[in-house]
């Protein structure tokens, strides 16, 4: 049985499991600014169902307003600080802090640090090629500084081009704001997907507690029209064998983990993978896989299309309103799994 690889780049093909370190993936950078994407995962993976990318950066200029007819964005600060719009309203986005932007709002986004990190997750799927399309490879370190070419010979003719192409509207008219403090609309979710978005706090939101596994929703089904979920994932290897335990398998639902502390193990079609801090580990639809803690303590971001291994979680698991995980945790009740299979599409095998 082959073991699961670590690439440099996803593998542009589906059904293949994989690992990418930190800072690694499918390097763009758009002429002039002073960020690369990294293309984590990508349409070619996932049948088009959705693409993670990976953005780091320094201070630059916010990149414009427009809209997507159909593509809905997502916005998840890392390290450091971005700015987001979403129609009329403005937040500045620290570590953990979230933004939605679904589709026909209209926004912008502004890395605002020494160095910022943030994820996107992109639905559907293939619109990631906008980023190939009027980028550039990029082969540097983190990200370039010092691009002092004319944006009016090296970008804006590809921009043009793009608006044409991809589902992007300028919005040139629309006047610039400031960012707008928190007001504390945004510690829980609002229960569905409206033009607009939303903004989450970090750490804020209903939290649900699995035999010592902690889930927080970042997007739900309600929140996207049932078209992707983004949960946190916090643990510790001193409640191993206490969590979900189960080996699953979804028949349509692809999986992205994302660590930010910690260490995670997962064991994919039989084969034992461990994942550390900034690595992004892809786990394909179809697979037979679950998943663990390997560190005392760990916390990673799980993206599917779909409601998957988060929401599983949340209607298994019971409230919860401490700051950290448990120190004793009991075993997890897996009898509420089976009216679950056919809403969520998996097995337990």
């Amino acid at each position: 049985m082959a073991s699961i690889p670590t690439l440099s780049t996803p593998p542009g093909k589906t059904d293949q499991a994989y690992v990418l370190p930190c800072y690694s993936g499918e390097l763009w950078t758009i002429p002039t600014s002073n960020s690369t994407m990294r293309l984590l995962v990508t349409g070619k993976e996932t049948d088009n169902a959705f693409a993670v990318v990976g953005t780091g950066g320094t201070f630059d200029k916010p990149i414009g307003f427009h809209y997507h007819k159909e593509a809905h964005d997502v916005f998840l600060c890392i390290q450091g600080k971005i700015n987001v719009w979403a129609n009329d309203k403005a937040r500045s986005l620290g570590p953990g802090d979230f933004a939605s932007v679904p589709p026909g709002t209209i926004h912008q986004y502004q890395i605002d640090s020494q160095h910022t990190e943030f994820i996107g997750l992109i639905i559907p799927g293939g619109w990631e090629e906008f980023f190939r399309f009027i980028g550039e490879p990029y082969s540097g370190p983190l990200f370039p500084t010092n691009d002092r070419r004319n944006p009016f010979e090296v970008l804006i003719p590809k921009l043009m081009a793009a608006t044409e192409k991809f589902d992007m509207i300028p919005c040139r008219d629309k006047q610039q704001f400031d960012p707008q403090p928190w007001d504390g609309s945004e510690n829980v979710l609002p229960g569905k997907c409206e033009n607009g978005g939303y903004f989450l706090k970090e750490n804020s939101g209903e939290k649900f507690v699995v035999g010592g596994t902690v889930v927080r929703p970042l997007a739900r089904r309600e929140e996207t029209n049932g078209r992707f979920s983004i949960y946190t994932l916090e643990g510790s290897s001193l409640h191993a064998g206490k969590g979900l335990g189960k080996t699953l398998e979804f028949k349509d639902t692809h999986h992205a983990f994302f660590v930010v502390e910690g260490q995670l193990k997962l064991s994919i079609d039989g084969q034992e993978v461990k994942t550390t801090v900034g690595e992004t580990t892809f786990v394909p639809a179809g697979t037979k896989w679950s998943f663990g803690v390997e560190s005392s303590y760990a916390r990673a971001y799980v993206f599917a299309n779909g409601g998957g291994v988060g929401e599983i979680l949340t209607k298994v698991g019971e409230k919860y309103d401490e700051a950290v995980v448990p120190g004793e945790a009991g075993p997890c009740d897996h009898s509420k799994l089976g009216v679950l299979e056919g809403d969520l599409k998996f097995k337990v095998v």
